[in-house]
């Protein structure tokens, strides 16, 4: 009965090996997804910034990350279109909770 079972699962087997690799070779074509940002500038009064694209604006949107190192505050500002110079403000989050909850704590 053993080897009644061994014969039978070899197609499975290879079937499942030639599945692996079309999914493999299929995943190599799909576009990769990076984070692209423009580099940091730390100040001397503790704050530091940082700007990066949006993923789902157009082009030109783009936002503006802030850390407020003396108080741990993040703040994003969101830059609509740079063409216009307009900063709008998102939302802040104090990074020391963000990190407890990241902790799970």
């Amino acid at each position: 009965m053993l080897r009644h079972l061994r014969g039978s699962a070899a197609p499975l087997w290879a079937s499942a090996f030639v599945l692996a690799a079309l999914v493999m070779i299929e995943a190599g074509k799909l576009p990769a997804h990076r984070a692209h940002a423009g580099p940091a500038v730390a100040g001397d009064e503790g704050f530091s910034l940082l700007t990066a694209p949006s993923a789902t604006g157009g082009s030109g949107q783009e936002y503006l990350y802030v850390i407020d190192g003396r108080d741990e505050v993040l703040y994003l500002y969101e830059v609509p279109n740079v063409a216009d110079r307009r900063i709008v403000f998102k939302g802040g989050a104090f990074l020391p909770a963000v990190f407890a909850a990241g902790r799970g704590g």
